[in-house]
């Protein structure tokens, strides 16, 4: 089918954008933030990509690197939780950041550890009044400091006790942990107590310099080895108990699927890296901005309001703003199905032309995402339509690539 200009003029003049659905939760080893100099414009270059509603930073340094984080790095769309005191060693070294259109920023506390505090920074989603914690942290490094990592998970395991079970929490941050059998990662897992967390990836062996884990490595940019930055989320988030993790959604921004093994992100000689296809100086940037590559992870909001209760099939036919919009590279859009029916899901550029088809097939009744990614890709930046076909029932909305 071709979209006359007609059409889109139509479209243009009517095309709203719609609450958003989705979030996205990233963290971030921003290595002794300001004192990496280099990390100015490379780290801006690489949030920007990201475009995180939450960002988690791990080693910032000093009292005045929030600020400086957020007046030189970040847009003016973000805050910050600007009343924790940053220190650098043995005290807290995490921050968090947040799109304050999406969020509401409840505040913070402290949990004391060893050796470093476990920051709990606390949120409500503005359109559907989820609330959920946010769990930071820096455990000790180093492979031999197994049991100071674990006593700093017995501490936060401790708090996350307390929570009530339809509580939504997750924890992140540089976990330092080489190995699942690791006691510290055990205890985090551990189903025999409430307060445990879901690993995301669910890998099970040691990820220190094993090339069978090489697409779980988080460090280092110039020399992809192990797995030490990390995402755990709670059951309920799991589960949908009003808001949910989107299966597969946990990324490794720099990270090709563990392709660039043993060596640099940028390193050409491996291949392209799938991510920086659009902009091959963002590998460079990921390298001059730290020692860690950033992770990150998407919630769908309020999809289920109950324990056990069954999911209610849609009642009308609704097609979803994608989010995140604008995006690099990758955004979800979410649409929903009243009845059975076969269904495209078709991607066009301004002039109507089609340039990609992300669904063609019969689908039963209810709610779906489909992700579509610019990796692999031609397409340019600029403004797209995406247009859900099912029987007689049509609807587009625009979204807007970045480069």
């Amino acid at each position: 089918m071709k979209i006359t200009h007609k059409t889109f003029l139509i479209i243009l003049i009517s095309c709203s954008l719609f609450a958003q659905e989705q979030i996205r939760i990233a963290s971030y080893n921003v290595e002794r933030y300001p004192a990496n100099n280099n990390a100015g414009a490379d780290l801006k270059k690489v949030l920007k990509a990201i475009s995180p509603t939450i960002l988690l930073t791990v080693e910032l340094d000093g009292k005045d690197a929030v600020h400086q984080l957020l007046g030189n790095t970040l847009d003016s769309r973000y805050k910050a939780s600007t009343e924790v005191n940053i220190t650098w060693g043995t005290g807290n070294e995490c921050a968090v950041f947040y799109l304050d259109s999406v969020v509401t920023y409840l505040g913070s506390s402290m949990i004391s550890a060893d050796t470093r505090p476990i920051g709990e920074f606390r949120f409500v989603t503005k359109s559907t009044k989820d609330t959920f914690s946010v769990f930071g942290v820096h455990l000790k490094a180093y492979p031999e400091e197994t049991a100071r990592r674990l006593n700093a998970v017995n501490s936060l395991r401790n708090r996350t006790i307390k929570l009530k079970p339809t509580d939504n929490y997750m924890v992140v941050g540089d976990f330092n942990i080489f190995t699942s059998t690791e006691p510290g990662f055990q205890r985090l897992l551990d189903q025999s107590s409430s307060g445990y967390f879901i690993d995301i990836l669910n890998i099970n062996g040691s990820w220190n310099s094993n090339p069978a884990f090489a697409a779980a490595s988080t460090y280092s940019p110039t020399s992809l080895r192990t797995r030490l930055d990390m995402i755990l989320i709670s059951e309920t988030l799991k589960d949908g108990l009003g808001m949910e993790y989107i299966s597969d959604s946990f990324k490794i921004f720099g990270n090709d699927d563990g392709k660039h093994y043993g060596t640099a992100v940028n390193n050409s000689s491996k291949g392209t890296n799938y991510w920086f296809e659009q902009d091959a100086s963002l590998g460079t940037s990921l390298i001059n901005a730290s020692d860690h590559l950033p992770v990150f992870a998407d919630f769908i909001l309020s999809v289920k309001t109950e324990v056990k209760e069954p999911q209610k099939l849609p009642t009308d036919f609704n097609l979803s703003q994608n989010y995140p919009n604008p995006f690099n590279p990758e955004t979800t859009i979410r649409y929903s199905l009243p009845t059975a029916g076969y269904v495209t899901l078709k991607i066009y550029d301004l002039l109507g032309r089609e340039t990609k088809t992300l669904v063609s097939e019969f689908k039963q009744a209810g709610s779906y995402n489909s992700q579509f990614s610019i990796l692999n890709s031609q397409l340019a930046a600029g403004v797209y339509f995406y247009q859900l076909k099912v029987g007689n029932f049509a609807a587009t909305k625009k979204m807007v690539v970045l480069k």
